[in-house]
């Protein structure tokens, strides 16, 4: 007897927690806009991403640039992929609100929800596999006037330090689409879920 009430008071406790934790990370996520991009060039070479940042503190316009400390952003990845959809590289220029990329440069108008002005973001330090995708807007941004190219867009990678190979060009522009609060909430649901579920099996074969 005293089993069953040590079971019974172990899963009203973990279910309490359960509840908690699903209402403070939903009211995060109430305050979080996450976006996901796509941009794909001329001979279908393809970059995908995904940002974030704080709806209560982020203005009209985000706009990051360079090393260190982000004004909005909390966080900003990247995957490129050749022709075939073959991945590539995968990269995280922002996390937790700091930036590791130097060249890094981001704008978004939250209102009309497009990335707009100067574009560059991946890696780049100078080695070996190092991708990022940028626009001729960002080239003279940073000073790099002598390599602006005829197509706005340029997918970059390094088969070696100080080697450049371009991958792709195009006119294309980076597309952004938000994803639904809902679904980020019912995928939070789904892992507390099956981590409950789990517990209540290791708890039953104890």
């Amino acid at each position: 007897m005293k089993h069953l009430f040590t079971k019974i008071a172990f899963r009203i406790v973990t279910t309490t927690s359960l509840v908690l934790a699903i209402a403070i990370t939903t009211n995060d996520l109430a305050h979080a806009a996450e976006f996901n991009f796509n941009w794909k060039g001329d001979t279908g070479y393809s970059a995908k991403g995904s940002f974030n940042y704080d709806t209560t503190t982020a203005p009209s316009v985000i706009s990051e640039t360079g090393l260190g400390a982000t004004k909005n952003l909390q966080s900003l990845s990247i995957s490129f992929f050749d022709p075939l959809n073959t991945f590539i590289n995968s990269l995280t220029p922002v996390v937790s609100g700091v930036s590791n990329y130097s060249y890094l440069r981001f704008n978004f108008d939250n209102t009309s929800q497009q990335i707009f002005g100067p574009f560059d973001v991946g890696k780049d330090n100078n080695l070996s596999g190092d991708t990022w995708l940028n626009n001729n807007l960002a080239l003279i941004d940073e000073n790099f006037s002598n390599q602006v190219l005829a197509k706005e867009f340029h997918l970059i990678n390094r088969d070696a330090p100080d080697k450049e190979q371009i991958l792709n060009l195009s006119n294309n522009s980076v597309q952004v689409s938000k994803v639904p609060e809902g679904s980020r909430i019912i995928g939070l649901l789904a892992v507390c879920s099956l981590g409950f579920t789990l517990k209540q099996k290791k708890t039953s074969t104890a």
